[in-house]
């Protein structure tokens, strides 16, 4: 697989779906999807959830082929903020290695991944990146962003929510406009293409075990 370090983002709103709402007014040529669902209950099912977020489970177990490259200088890699904040206002950039319990570890604010999608006989290449993970006593954020290559520009941001209730919701929030010719072409082909793996994303973190 090519080395993705070297490759740089293909879009310049780097860490917008955290820091602005664009819910009326998208920057201009971008389309904006926000989705909210339950996906469950209790403590377990968001520590579950979380996992998944983190482990590239959630691509997983959608369909998406995931091969990922972690990155080798946390030290010096800086998520990504906006007039001196910080989109992962808790994840340091220098963090210690976190494991599942299946002993896969975390993704990590740096990492990249090759993602690939297959319709048919036709295999699509998405590289992307972690820009910034979000962690909050009852909230939990990763946001990935695409690299050249990719067919399309932009950022998901997908957050796993523990409400008062206890009840379990799953936030998804992206802002994307296609970047690869044939993507432009494609026009409505593509949207429901993307759209398609918005509701795997929700079916997988449905379907999660709970211990």
């Amino acid at each position: 697989m090519q080395d993705l370090a070297s490759r740089s983002a293909n879009y310049g709103i780097i860490g917008a779906t955290a820091h602005f709402d664009f819910d009326r007014f998208p920057p201009k040529g971008f389309e904006l999807v926000s989705r909210r669902a339950r996906i469950g209950h209790g403590r377990a099912r968001y520590d579950a959830a979380v996992a998944a977020l983190r482990t590239w489970r959630v691509q997983r177990l959608s369909g998406v082929e995931v091969d990922v490259q972690p990155t080798t200088d946390r030290a010096t890699y800086r998520p990504v903020g906006f007039d001196g904040q910080d989109p992962a206002r808790a994840a340091s950039t220098e963090a210690p290695q976190v494991f599942a319990a299946d002993g896969e570890p975390f993704l990590q604010p740096g990492d990249s991944a090759m993602q690939r999608i297959r319709i048919g006989l036709l295999q699509i290449h998405a590289p992307v990146r972690v820009i910034a993970v979000e962690d909050e006593a009852t909230t939990h954020a990763v946001i990935f962003g695409t690299l050249d290559g990719h067919p399309e520009a932009g950022e998901e941001r997908m957050l796993v929510e523990l409400a008062e209730d206890e009840s379990v919701y799953f936030h998804l929030r992206v802002l994307s406009r296609p970047a690869a010719w044939w993507a432009r072409l494609g026009g409505p082909v593509t949207l429901r293409i993307q759209r398609r793996y918005h509701a795997r994303y929700l079916d997988a973190l449905r379907r999660i075990h709970v211990e």
